[in-house]
Order: structure tokens, then sequence, then C-alpha cells
């Protein structure tokens, strides 16, 4: 399992600078009102906690296969509720900021979220054989 996240992490910091330089680079092209101010801890966000959440699912089945869906499935249905009240609180209190903090988090959720499963596919394969 030590192995398999140090990997991970390998993999998740070179995804996460390439996002953000395609971000960086996106929002000199965008109108003022699509830019987050937010946008660095946002990608520090999701780095952090795709990296937490990786390592609770490895580190929770570890010898037990069969908890994973459950797992798996406790996990994205707390991230979900989680995120949602992230944007709904940022939202509430900086509402000048609101459409491009949620252009922002939901572009970043849709990377890391791909990036996740295709790492959790990857390592599923491995464990079956």
């Amino acid at each position: 399992m030590q192995a398999d996240f140090k990997i991970f992490l390998r993999k998740i910091i070179i995804f996460t600078l390439i996002v953000a330089l395609i971000q960086f680079l996106l929002i000199t092209q965008l109108p003022e009102r699509f830019v987050s101010e937010a946008l660095a801890i946002i990608i520090l966000f999701f780095f952090g906690f795709t990296t937490i959440m990786h390592r609770y699912l490895l580190k929770s089945t570890e010898g037990r296969p069969q908890k994973f869906i459950f797992t798996f499935m406790l996990m994205t249905t707390v991230k979900l509720l989680m995120y949602l009240s992230i944007i709904l609180i940022y939202v509430v209190f900086n509402r000048d900021d609101a459409l491009g903090f949620i252009g922002a988090f939901l572009l970043n959720y849709f990377f890391f979220t791909i990036f996740e499963i295709i790492e959790i596919m990857k390592y599923l394969k491995i464990q079956k054989s």
C-alpha cells in the first residue's frame, strides 16, 4: 500500500502542476468577472483533499477488498456534501466572486474526480491480477 501511495502522490503532484498551469494560462484570456480570487486555494484544496481521501481509501480497504465499494460510495457522498457546503458558504460571504469561484471549483472538481477515478481503476486492476 505504501508503494502504491507514493506512486499516486508523484502522479497527483505532476497532475496538479499541469492543471494549475492550464488554469493560470486560461485566466489570462477570460474576462475578470469569470476569474476567482481563490483559484490558487481551490487548486491546493483539491490536491490536498484528493490525496487524503485516496490514502484513506487505500488504507481502509487494505486486506479487505470487499469493503472497497462501501468505502468508495461513502467517501463520494461525503465529498459531494462537503463540496456543496463549501460552495454555498463561499458564495454567501463573497457574492462578488461567486461566478468565478463556482466555475473554478466545478472545473477542478471534474479534473480531480476524473484523475482519481482513473487512478482507482488502475489500482483495482493491479489488485485483481
